[in-house]
């Protein structure tokens, strides 16, 4: 079965070293549990790297594996609460063909330094009967610490039911999802940036308590959509929600959502920004979107409700399908398309009549038009908006601060 097998528990602790060379089948393999509390461990395998059928924890230590199959695994089938991987801390670097972490049950990481690649990396693809996921659950993924590097041809991280991230930082690239959950995704802390992803965020019901995350999607940032594949009617909300024309309706709108508590959230997505089969509602945080070029896609989309009552958004795209937050909002927004695209770096910018400025924005891609909600905004004011010109502020992800604005052209506008 193994270069190291036990039918039994089995423990590896110490200060000592161990090198496996399996070239059939596993590398340490246990039948039962499996514990590594320390020493360094260095294994080659030609199928799993580590595998503990009821549990697999490690407490420490300093471990690389190169796998033909999976890195670490745990895969008892016959007891709900056995097939579980607990990392509490230690320095890992896991390369598999498969999974670099896969688990039957649950995956939870408490520390440790984690550097995974899993089928070849992101510029890898892989087929539907493969999975090569970075961190893969099949129950919960509950990451509560650490700092990862991930290069994963599928999912970065992912779970078949429910994930939940509360600190730890992140450096994600891969060819399919960067963080991925069937049922519900909660983060509430952490630090996570993705270089490269088809999808930055999906799940059915997603919240984002708080929070680090900058993100590059060939498709769309945020996805919130069914996991049985029932997503709603897409396109244009129903009257009153927001974006579409007057009128319009007749689109069922999906049971996914997104709510936004705070963090502070930066998305560049070739996609949809946001793509909500379903509802969305925002009580504070920041959002940044630099959305799509084609009008077949929005920097927000969604066809339930958009309901926004504290934090600040922003975000540019094309027109064709654009959309802002809904009326039954306690904030105000701003929504503004153009008869034609602007150039990338057009700055845009707000201002009161009395000349305070409330937002200079220098969107990353050409654009046609611009999302726009602050506490800022009061209903019966007026506001002159501007695009073009130049700002003396500091610019970071996209914004400027302070500075003096200088304007190009404008026209006047009453909240």
């Amino acid at each position: 079965n193994a270069a190291v097998f036990s039918k039994a528990d089995l423990t590896l602790y110490g200060n000592g070293s161990l090198s496996v060379d399996a070239r059939f089948n596993d590398g340490i393999a246990s039948k039962d549990g499996l514990i590594i509390a320390g020493g360094t461990i260095s294994i080659h395998a030609a199928d799993d790297g580590i595998r503990g059928k009821d549990y697999l924890v490690i407490k420490d230590g300093d471990i690389t594996v190169n796998a033909g199959g999976d890195g670490l695994k745990s895969d008892n089938e016959e007891d709900e609460t056995r097939g579980y991987i607990l990392i509490e801390t230690g320095r890992l670097n896991i390369t598999s063909a498969k999974d670099a972490i896969a688990a039957q049950t649950d995956v939870l990481i408490s520390d440790g330094g984690i550097t995974l690649t899993s089928g070849g990396g992101s510029g890898k693809r892989v087929t539907e009967s493969v999975s090569a996921k970075g961190i893969k659950a099949v129950v919960n993924t509950i990451i509560d610490g650490g700092i990862f590097s991930i290069s994963s041809a599928d999912d970065a991280v992912h779970s078949n039911g429910s994930l939940t991230i509360n600190r730890g930082t992140f450096d994600i690239s891969t060819g399919d999802d960067a963080i991925h959950a069937d049922s519900t995704l909660e983060i509430s802390g952490g630090v996570i940036r993705i270089a490269k992803c088809y999808e930055g965020i999906e799940s059915h019901r997603i919240t984002i308590n708080s929070g680090n995350i900058h993100m590059a999607a060939t498709d769309d940032g945020i996805n919130a959509v069914d996991g049985t594949g029932q997503a709603g009617g897409g396109g244009w909300p129903g009257p009153g929600q927001g974006g579409g024309p007057p009128g319009w309706g007749g689109m069922q709108a999906g049971n996914s959502s997104l709510s936004i508590h705070g963090g502070y959230i930066v998305i560049n997505a070739t996609g949809d920004g946001f793509d909500i089969n379903g509802s969305i509602n925002m009580t504070d945080g920041i959002v940044i979107v630099n959305g799509p070029l084609s009008s077949a896609n929005g920097a927000i989309d969604y066809d339930g409700a958009f309901k926004i009552t504290g934090g600040f958004l922003v975000t540019a795209g094309s027109s064709g399908m654009a959309q802002a937050p809904g009326t039954t909002s306690t904030q105000c927004s701003l929504l503004l398309n153009f008869k034609q695209a602007l150039s990338a770096g057009t700055l845009f910018h707000v201002q009161t009549d009395a000349g305070e400025g409330i937002l200079t924005f220098k969107p990353a891609k050409t654009y046609q038009s611009v999302t726009f909600s602050s506490g800022q905004l009061k209903r019966g004011s007026a506001y002159q908006v501007y695009y073009g010109g130049s700002s003396t502020g500091t610019l970071t992800d996209h914004l400027y601060e302070n500075g003096t604005y200088s304007p190009a052209f404008s026209y006047r506008r009453s909240g």
